[in-house]
């Protein structure tokens, strides 16, 4: 019998998480130290960040909202928010997003969402099953929401952001349409 390749090896050994360890635990995340093996078989560790607490009847952490503002005789528009981000140190030009609440659809958190953040109401088009964001670094999972935004309509001539709470909120938002 020939001797099995290290390719072979690795194809065969199954990979499996033996334990995890919580180094430290905030409100919103908990930075842990994972022990896994690899795919030859060998223990190693990993540092990972995770969200806290399971929410009931959530599909994935929060969603992610690709609107596009479309209004008669103007071109369509996609609605993306400015903020403040501190890890970077900067502000970064992203999408209209924010995490699902307790028992709340990824539709209705992404219409929540954008409401807040932008003032626009709009029309979910499609929905995403959960996507991991950073597989390598963390269990984090979102929802890509399309919508649609009817720009003629009154409600949505001016929007005007409603930031729920500007203590967690990004007070730092502002709306940019891009074509």
């Amino acid at each position: 019998m020939a001797a099995e390749t290290s390719t072979e090896v690795a194809e065969t050994a199954k990979q499996f998480v033996l334990k995890e360890e919580v180094i430290v635990e905030r409100q919103w995340l908990k930075l842990a130290e994972t022990t896994y093996t690899d795919p030859f078989g060998k223990t190693r560790t990993w540092e990972t960040v995770k969200r806290t607490g399971n929410k009931k009847g959530v599909t994935a952490d929060g969603v992610a909202v690709i609107a596009v503002l479309q209004r008669t005789l103007h071109y369509d528009c996609i609605v993306l928010v400015k903020q403040f981000r501190p890890p970077i140190n900067g502000y970064c030009l992203e999408f209209p997003a924010g995490l699902i609440e307790e028992n709340e659809s990824a539709e209705s958190a992404a219409l929540r969402e954008l409401k807040e953040e932008t003032g626009y109401k709009g029309e979910v088009i499609e929905c995403t099953p959960a996507l991991c964001l950073d597989p390598g670094m963390s269990n984090s999972t979102t929802h890509i929401v399309s919508v649609i935004i009817n720009g003629d309509e009154a409600e949505n001539t001016r929007p005007k952001q409603n930031l729920a709470d500007l203590d967690t909120a990004h007070p730092s938002n502002h709306i940019l349409q891009s074509r």
